[in-house]
């Protein structure tokens, strides 16, 4: 999982080398201001050991660009893979997953075609079938936190490819548990967006 990290970091460095040149080609009247778009994503719960596991899901994006610099933005994601009972290793459960994250991206390079970006958004993972490695049958949800990095491919002016990779951390907080942890988990999405 460090390595898949570490490679697409050494990726994104590549091309920030390769864009830096033309990092202000663009103008803040040529960067459209609304994106909405839709996504693939893979997500590495860490933490539990044996019951590690990792989601694929889909899921859906608004971001407001403020400038060329800065946008706002909104994710909701859905993992709907069922999940084994943590408790008695046994019994599958209708355990999904969603989540939202809300916050910024932030462009370090910039050119007509091409974008790096560095993101921050908080906000929660829900689990419909309880928490990891806890195996309660009730909803739980937790505060989660997303940051890492962003390449945008512009193929024209309405398109953008985007190519996501972070860290997300999850903040466990139940009684069964003796003290509140965060947990590191890797998740890469992969997408596209009209911009208007």
């Amino acid at each position: 999982m460090r390595k898949m990290f570490f490679l697409g970091m050494a990726a994104a460095a590549s091309l920030l080398a390769a864009l830096a040149p033309n990092a202000h080609a663009q103008s803040r009247s040529e960067t459209p201001k609304v994106e909405i778009g839709a996504h693939y994503t893979l997500l590495r719960i860490s933490g539990f050991g044996s019951n590690d596991a990792t989601d694929s899901g889909v899921g859906g994006r608004v971001t407001y660009n403020v400038n060329s610099k800065v946008g706002i933005e909104g994710e909701y994601n859905f993992f709907p893979e069922g999940r084994l009972n943590f408790a008695t290793l046994s019994t599958v459960l209708d355990s999904n997953r969603t989540q939202g994250l809300f916050g910024v991206k932030y462009a370090i390079a910039r050119s007509n075609s091409a974008a790096i970006f560095a993101k921050a958004r908080p906000g929660f993972m829900r689990f419909s079938q309880g928490t990891p490695a806890v195996g309660t049958s009730s909803n739980e949800t937790q505060f989660a936190f997303d940051y890492g990095g962003v390449v945008e491919l512009y193929p024209s002016r309405a398109i953008a490819l985007r190519f996501d990779v972070g860290d997300t951390l999850i903040r466990y907080d139940n009684p069964v548990f003796a003290n509140p942890f965060f947990t590191h988990n890797l998740q890469i999405s992969t997408g596209v967006a009209l911009r208007f």
